[in-house]
C-alpha cells in the first residue's frame, strides 16, 4: 500500500502544471475532482524564508491583502490564522522573528526553525507553549493529516464555531516526507474532510487547516490568485531568497519588534 501511495503522488507531480523552476513554486492541478492552486515551498534550501506578518504591524488590525503584500514584497502569500470578527485578534498564537507577538491559545502550530527545520505541534488549549526554539508560529487548525494519516477533531483543538464544518472555501498547509511545504487553496466549497483527503493524496504527512472562507486569501510573485472578501489581520510570507527578506522586514515587523531591537 505504501509503494502504490508513493506511486500515486509521483504520478500526480507529472501530470499537474507547475510554474517556475524554483524553490518556490506555484501549481494548478485537480485532486479528487477538487480544483486546487499549490504553492510549493522547498525547505531543503536554506535561501528560503517562511515568517508572517500581522495588519498594519499591529494586534488587532486589518488590512487588504494587496496593502499587505505591497508593504512586505514576498514572493507568495497566504491567509493566516482565524481572527475574532470583532476584536480582530487571532485565535492563534503568533511567533515571528523568534518572539512572541500575539497568544491566542487554540489550534496546532506550524513551526519553522530558523535552519528551515518543520514541525507540526499538538497544544493543549489555553496553554502557553515555549516557542524559543523556533523562528516562525503560527497555530491554526484542525489537524487534518497526523503522522500520514487522516485525522478532523475540531473540538479537541478547542473550534467550537459551527461554521467551521460547513463546507467552505479552503486553505490548508502540510509538509511532505521529502521537506517541502504545500500551501493549498481551493474556491470550491468543500468539507475539512475533502480537504484533508487532498492533503493526504498531495503526500502530505502532517497538515492543518488555515483561516479561509471570506478571508481565503493567495497570492504569487505580483499577482493576487485569490482575493479575500474581507481585510485580513495576518498572513504567512514566503520569500525566495531571506536577503530580500532582510531588504523589507523593517517595513513589516510588528511594532513590540521594531522597538524592542532598538534597545
Amino acid at each position: 500500500m505504501k509503494i502504490r501511495a508513493v506511486f500515486v503522488v509521483i504520478i500526480w507531480w507529472l501530470c499537474c502544471e507547475a510554474v517556475g523552476a524554483s524553490s518556490v513554486q506555484l501549481i494548478a492541478t485537480t485532486v479528487q475532482n477538487i480544483p486546487v492552486k499549490i504553492i510549493r515551498v522547498d525547505m531543503n534550501d536554506e535561501n528560503v524564508k517562511v515568517t508572517g506578518m500581522l495588519a498594519k504591524q499591529r494586534r488587532g488590525r486589518t488590512e487588504p491583502l494587496q496593502s499587505m503584500v505591497a508593504r512586505a514584497r514576498p514572493t507568495a502569500a497566504v491567509t493566516g490564522t482565524f481572527f475574532g470578527t470583532r476584536s480582530y485578534l487571532p485565535v492563534g498564537d503568533i511567533v515571528i522573528e523568534g518572539k512572541m507577538v500575539h497568544f491566542g491559545g487554540i489550534g496546532t502550530a506550524l513551526c519553522v526553525t530558523p535552519d528551515n527545520r518543520v514541525e507540526f505541534v499538538d497544544v493543549k488549549r489555553n496553554r502557553r507553549e515555549d516557542w524559543s526554539a523556533y523562528d516562525f508560529v503560527i497555530r491554526s487548525g484542525p489537524r487534518l493529516v497526523t503522522a500520514g494519516k487522516i485525522g478532523v477533531d475540531p473540538r479537541a483543538e478547542g473550534f467550537r464555531d459551527r461554521h467551521l464544518l460547513r463546507p467552505a472555501w479552503r486553505l490548508a498547509v502540510g509538509l511532505t516526507r521529502d521537506n517541502y511545504l504545500l500551501f493549498v487553496g481551493t474556491r470550491k466549497p468543500i468539507t475539512l474532510s475533502q480537504m484533508a483527503i487532498v492533503m493526504h493524496r498531495l503526500g502530505c504527512v502532517d497538515a492543518i487547516n488555515l483561516d479561509a472562507g471570506s478571508s481565503t486569501g493567495m497570492y504569487y510573485r505580483g499577482r493576487i490568485l485569490m482575493r479575500p472578501l474581507r481585510r485580513l489581520t495576518n498572513l504567512v510570507l514566503i520569500y525566495e531568497q531571506r536577503e530580500y527578506y532582510e531588504r523589507h522586514k523593517y517595513s513589516i515587523l510588528p511594532v513590540r519588534i521594531r522597538r524592542s531591537s532598538h534597545h
